[in-house]
């Protein structure tokens, strides 16, 4: 998976003036076409490691995705449907008689009872904190059962269908576990989210600077050179823009590829390294 920024110059012009600079991942954008290397580089080169690794799904995954994401879709807006086919009727649709809509409709429903129940149950298990989007959707297909379960018996009534009870069973079902749904998350409205805790970061050791100045040293020479200069054209466009200061700038250009990350945490000794 190739990153945004091809190179670190690059992620320095475009790195926000608004936001802190972290050396650890400038490093990383600059040994980037080394994911091995990067991955020894704190944090930041761990999680960018990640995503150089991240493998493509294969045809067959994407097919499957995208056949997931049809249903999934077509099972949130099977009630706006069931609504539709019952009152479709325009110059440019012919009205679809009531032995043909009142099935299809009920077959949307079931659908919708479907989501408003496994939405119930995921938001339940989820600890049923306050949710504008599982309220919405249980307003918006309660909404729906209220529509559908007046339009239902009218559009049997002008064509002489006899209703089944059966295909407005599916329409009460969505109206009331929709309305429940909407009213049980607004009665949760004040139990939200907790505020994620923020480790603090661990100390860099000496041991794991050593570790990844090796590794960036396992860089072939002509590449490796390649790369610190990429590295030192980043940090001076950081200088210029006046989001590294002189000092920094100075003990940043001298660090070995691949320390960068271990200016940015105090350094303790390591357990191979002495005292």
């Amino acid at each position: 998976m190739a990153l945004v920024h091809p190179d670190a110059r690059s992620w320095a012009e475009a790195h926000s003036a608004a936001g802190s600079v972290r050396l650890g991942m400038l490093e990383a954008m600059a040994c980037q076409s080394h994911p091995e290397v990067v991955a020894t580089f704190g944090d930041d080169g761990v999680a960018i490691a990640e995503l150089i690794d991240h493998r493509a799904p294969g045809a067959a995954r994407r097919a499957l995705s995208g056949i997931g994401v049809v249903l999934v879709i077509a099972a949130l807006i099977a009630p706006i449907a069931g609504v539709a086919v019952l009152g479709a009727e325009s110059d440019l649709v012919e009205r679809m008689p009531a032995d043909r809509s009142v099935p299809i409709a009920a077959v949307c429903f079931v659908l919708a009872v479907v989501v408003l129940l496994v939405t119930g149950v995921a938001w339940v298990r989820g600890g049923a904190r306050w949710s504008g989007m599982v309220c919405g959707l249980g307003a918006v297909f309660a909404l729906c059962g209220v529509f559908a379960s007046i339009s239902m018996p009218t559009v049997s009534g002008r064509d002489g269908y006899d209703l089944p009870t059966l295909a407005q069973v599916s329409v009460w079902t969505t109206l009331a576990l929709g309305l429940l749904l909407a009213v049980a998350t607004m009665l949760r409205h004040r139990v939200r989210e907790p505020e994620p805790e923020v480790a603090p970061a661990a100390p860099t050791t000496t041991s794991d600077r050593h570790v990844a100045e090796l590794a960036a040293r396992s860089i072939p020479d002509t590449e490796r050179v390649a790369i610190l200069a990429d590295r030192d054209a980043a940090l001076r466009v950081l200088a210029e823009r006046g989001l590294l200061d002189g000092t920094t700038l100075d003990r940043a250009l001298s660090a070995p590829l691949g320390t960068l990350f271990a200016l940015e945490a105090p350094t303790q000794p390591g357990p191979e390294s002495p005292g």
